[in-house]
């Protein structure tokens, strides 16, 4: 099916008259008649009765007429949507559990201001993605990384705990305290490994998989833990510590594959954050 005569199809149909709908199409009235002739050919239906002062509209018309507005509508935004400045190229972006909040917004709003118009497809972290916003240590092993920022830990401990009105808390006060316990932590398993060592323990009262759920236990009060200073720092329900102990970070950054960079916004954004001094995590 021609565009043409789709135009001239439209054309006869609003001026009701072969001569009118030529001079609307700029072309002559033979033109307009072969081309209605070729159309209903196409469709194996008459789609006007021909009068001395014009057309008749048949049933078949009127129900051809809306379809064939939409499809020449939508044939005219086609390259309006291919204009650069309108076209938006999509970025497949992976997330970690637990990031803080203000450092996701930060990233987003950054990342969007350099790129442009972007659509994200934002997903749980997968080596397929594009991109994946993590935790240093849970990058792919085939991945490249970017690191953007360190984040420290903080010892935070529930509101009614008495540790709480203490000024400044040593390792040896953690000796036998109930702990929410997050294996994959390195901050947790240095200070565990430390009261191992001086003949102490804490007391696990939970055993977590990510921040999240650490974080839920807290502010229940069931016990003290440490938690990354500004995803702390979002929170309410317990009190962070002056801890007179071993100091532990974490690092959060981009991992991404080496083809990754085949998509421009992607090897654009790559440059821009190499390239600039960013603060996504204000401590």
């Amino acid at each position: 099916m021609e565009e043409r005569l789709l135009k001239i199809f439209v054309a006869i149909y609003e001026e009701k008259n072969l001569s009118r709908a030529a001079e609307k199409c700029f072309v002559s009235q033979p033109n307009i008649s072969n081309g209605l002739k070729k159309l209903e050919e196409i469709l194996g239906k008459k789609l006007f009765t021909r009068h001395k002062r014009g057309v008749e509209i048949k049933t078949e018309a009127h129900y051809l007429y809306p379809i064939a507005k939409r499809i020449l509508g939508e044939l005219n935004t086609i390259p309006e949507m291919f204009k650069e400045e309108n076209f938006k190229t999509k970025i497949t972006i992976g997330i970690a559990d637990s990031l803080p909040q203000q450092f996701k917004s930060s990233f987003f709003k950054e990342a969007t201001k350099v790129l442009g118009n972007i659509e994200w497809d934002i997903r749980p972290i997968n080596r397929d993605c594009d991109l994946n916003l993590l935790i240093r240590e849970w990058k792919f092993e085939e991945h490249l990384y970017l690191p953007l920022g360190k984040e420290n830990y903080v010892l935070c401990v529930p509101e009614a705990h008495p540790l709480a009105t203490k000024n400044k808390i040593t390792i040896h006060d953690l000796n036998n305290q109930p702990f929410i316990h997050c294996p994959p932590c390195e901050a947790h398993q240095q200070s565990l490994s430390i009261l191992n060592q001086t003949g102490k323990k804490w007391n696990t009262i939970a055993n977590c998989q990510n921040k999240n759920e650490v974080l839920t236990l807290l502010i229940a009060g069931l016990g003290i833990t440490f938690l990354p200073s500004v995803f702390a720092s979002e929170w309410n329900g317990f009190k962070i510590k002056n801890y007179d102990g071993p100091k532990n970070f974490r690092e959060i950054g981009l991992s991404y594959a080496q083809k990754s960079l085949k998509n421009q916004k992607v090897a654009q954004l790559i440059d821009y954050l190499s390239n600039t001094k960013t603060n996504f995590l204000k401590q």
